[in-house]
């Protein structure tokens, strides 16, 4: 935690501050502090002292402690995942910062619920929690300044996970508890809807065999669930690799594989020319060397540098490092020097893929990808894949050590009575 005395001597510095505005994930641990954040959050509290507003946004992905909340005013988490609403919650926050300015009294109300979800159903567009998120947005009122529906990060493992709600209310608290207390039973009534029901690793190679061999069936896109970027994944398990080359798999793609290595190799190879590659992966739940080698092409290199174009990261600067596209038999695969999230058809189109005539795209992301291939693959034909690794959504085989429990749905057949319901 040795920055955090950095922020707040350059609050101090600052001089006297009419508010702070903190853009954070929510769902910082370090090696040190579970509640990275609300150690950040207190630490800043602290620095600018009582009378100043802070208001934080957060992503619908953070673990909110009680040392969280106590240090702010108001939390706005963003609405949608995709996460595509970061500018208008950005404004949101600054409305309600002009409204603390004028007087405004916030009355922050939370509730935990013994529910952590896997994060495939925290989609915004259906499910349950799609539905608590707008029952949330259509209750914003006069008397209701905000509703934050946050599902968490369970990867994070902290002793704060857990499905939040938070109402901030305004000038009064009554208005605001009742909602609370409404969308938290509506959670909990739904809560054998937080589950995760992926499409086999077995199933997903039979599908993407038989569309190489008739291209004439929907294009489709694998998220390789196991080794999810944007939670973490290391961007190079080999599960979903050794099974479409060994099954013989045609008109593949793989977007991305982190194996810097492996690019300088297709660098000294030179573009058209063959070489043995050999991809090393991660070792998580593997009992071998975690290495898979085969016959490979080269057919393209890149510096890194890109611009996007489709997706949460339209028109922004990325850098996956040099790149190479190889050819293992049928399966190409975009290889990085760098973690990056293929949720963006530049990674592949700057190497001169068509995706227009890929038959299954594999993406080591779980979210941000179908706004960023929307275009080339219809939603339905967009499957969520059940691969090893250490970002699987399968909760019930992570090592957690501190998740709060019972939780569902690593635990059933519990009971939980609201909180706010107890308190009449």
């Amino acid at each position: 935690m040795r920055r955090w005395p950095r922020v707040a001597a350059g609050l101090g510095d600052a001089g006297p501050l009419d508010a702070v505005y903190l853009c954070n994930h929510g769902a910082m641990i370090t090696t040190e502090e579970e509640d990275g954040d609300g150690v950040f959050t207190a630490a800043v509290r602290a620095a600018v002292g009582a009378d100043v507003p802070i208001v934080a946004t957060l992503d619908p992905h953070g673990n909110v402690s009680d040392r969280m909340l106590d240090s702010v005013d108001i939390v706005v988490a963003y609405r949608t995942d995709p996460h595509v609403d970061q500018f208008e919650r950005g404004e949101e926050a600054a409305d309600l910062l002009h409204e603390l300015w004028a007087g405004m009294q916030p009355h922050m109300v939370a509730v935990r619920l013994p529910i952590v979800p896997p994060n495939v159903s925290l989609f915004t567009d259906e499910g349950p929690f799609a539905e608590m998120v707008a029952m949330g947005e259509r209750s914003v009122s006069a008397d209701i300044a905000n509703v934050s529906v946050l599902g968490g990060f369970a990867f994070a493992d902290t002793s704060h996970n857990g499905l939040m709600v938070i109402v901030t209310g305004r000038d009064n608290e009554a208005s605001a508890r009742e909602l609370a207390r409404d969308l938290a039973d509506l959670g909990w009534s739904n809560r054998h809807r937080f589950i995760c029901d992926p499409t086999s690793l077995d199933e997903a190679i039979e599908l993407a065999v038989a569309a190489g061999e008739n291209t004439s069936l929907p294009s489709m896109v694998f998220s390789d669930l196991g080794d999810n970027c944007g939670a973490g994944g290391p961007v190079n398990t080999l599960w979903m690799l050794e099974a479409l080359h060994g099954a013989g798999a045609q008109e593949v793609l793989i977007v991305n594989f982190r194996d810097r290595r492996l690019v300088q190799a297709a660098q000294e190879a030179g573009i058209g020319n063959t070489m043995t590659a050999r991809f090393t992966g991660d070792d998580w739940g593997r009992d071998d060397e975690a290495t898979y080698s085969a016959e490979a092409r080269v057919l393209a290199l890149h510096d890194g540098h890109l611009v996007a174009r489709r997706g949460i990261v339209a028109g922004k600067s990325l850098y996956a490092g040099p790149m190479a596209l190889v050819d293992i038999g049928g399966v190409q695969v975009v290889v990085t020097s760098r973690a990056a999230v293929g949720n963006d058809p530049v990674y592949s189109e700057a190497l001169g893929v068509n995706l227009a005539a890929v038959q299954t795209i594999v993406v080591k992301v779980r979210s941000s990808f179908p706004p960023a291939y929307d275009e080339f693959v219809r939603p339905e034909n967009m499957l969520f894949i059940d691969t090893p690794g250490r970002t699987s959504p399968m909760l019930h085989r992570m090592p957690f050590k501190r998740l709060p429990r019972p939780a569902y749905p690593l635990d059933d057949g519990f009971q939980w009575t609201n909180p706010l319901s107890e308190a009449g």
